[in-house]
């Protein structure tokens, strides 16, 4: 099963923000939180807050959801499954369907040492503009990037890349 955490419009370019993301992707999420802890740059700091609150939306899903809520949970989509019209709909619950599954099927459950950093991704937030001034009456643009962080966790190993 999969759990994922994003933290939004951090001013900070993702280009910086991609140094930090690529050096944690497949590995053991402890590891990466030990990796992330010795780095000393702004960005290891909101990539392992982001990392952290991943590692919390699994707990949560593991303490809050027993076997028998997910099972209740698939049931229940399933039976919605059938009735359901809408394309966008019925997509959607075909992937929750498979993400509960996948739950159930898995022997560790989203257990902390089980918990792999399967994807981290840095990309483009919303730019603000804003001028300098310059000679003669121009202005120059200045640029002030941000980034959005997305981290996904799985239960399942993968290979790093």
């Amino acid at each position: 099963m999969e759990v994922e955490a994003t933290y939004y419009n951090f001013r900070m370019s993702p280009q910086k923000m991609r140094e930090m993301v690529r050096q944690i992707q497949g590995l053991p999420a402890l590891q990466a939180k030990a990796v992330l802890a010795v780095v000393p740059r702004k960005s290891a700091r909101v990539v392992a807050k982001t990392l952290d609150s991943a590692m919390a939306n699994a707990e949560a899903l593991r303490s809050e959801w027993g076997k028998p809520a997910f099972e209740q949970k698939v049931s229940d989509l399933e039976a919605s499954l059938e009735h359901t019209r809408n394309r966008k709909r019925k997509n959607r619950q075909k992937r929750d369907l498979e993400r509960y599954q996948s739950f159930l099927d898995s022997e560790h459950r989203l257990s902390a040492e089980s918990l792999w950093v399967k994807e981290a991704v840095a990309g483009a937030a919303p730019t603000y503009k804003r001028m300098q001034p310059k000679a003669r009456g121009q202005g120059g643009p200045i640029l002030k990037r941000g980034c959005n962080v997305r981290i996904v966790l799985s239960d399942l190993p993968n290979k790093r890349g």
